[in-house]
């Protein structure tokens, strides 16, 4: 009760064929969940940025920078870092800029046009997640047309 050598090979050409096709999804996989963390991890600096602000009575600026390949932000307050964050390397990147929350959680800067961070990939094919900081400091994902606001 063995196998021939021709039914081992046979199973090994299926598995081959198998990873073949798999390989590629997964990957597609992997990437659009690396675009979603991290976009996640940005909307929840922006919002411990705003918190932070409330709390302490004190402007709190966020600022998101690209540092050798790699996205970062910094929640600060009179020079003191608050939270340190970055990507793990160069496969999603984030557009740089700085917002202000002042003390009532209101953005008081913005450095980006119309306040959006928009968070990529360098895979092809996966879809840009857009962040938007409105007037009143709301934090949530920014509309498809630059002219639109989030609805407060």
């Amino acid at each position: 009760m063995g196998f021939t050598l021709i039914e081992l090979l046979v199973t090994l050409a299926v598995a081959v064929i198998l990873a073949t096709v798999a390989v590629p999804g997964f990957q597609r996989m992997m990437a659009v969940n690396r675009v979603a963390a991290d976009y996640n991890e940005v909307l929840s600096g922006l919002n411990f940025a705003r918190s932070e602000a409330v709390k302490r009575r004190v402007p709190v600026e966020f600022v998101a920078s690209n540092n050798n390949g790699a996205w970062r932000y910094v929640v600060s307050v009179d020079d003191e870092d608050l939270r340190v964050r970055g990507g793990r390397d160069a496969r999603t990147s984030l557009t740089e800029g700085s917002v202000t929350f002042n003390a009532l959680g209101r953005r008081e800067s913005c450095g980006p046009a119309d306040c959006i961070f928009v968070m990529s990939s360098s895979f092809s094919g996966i879809e840009e997640r857009r962040a938007q900081v409105t007037l009143m400091g709301r934090v949530g994902r920014a509309p498809e047309k630059d002219s639109e606001e989030v609805e407060e």
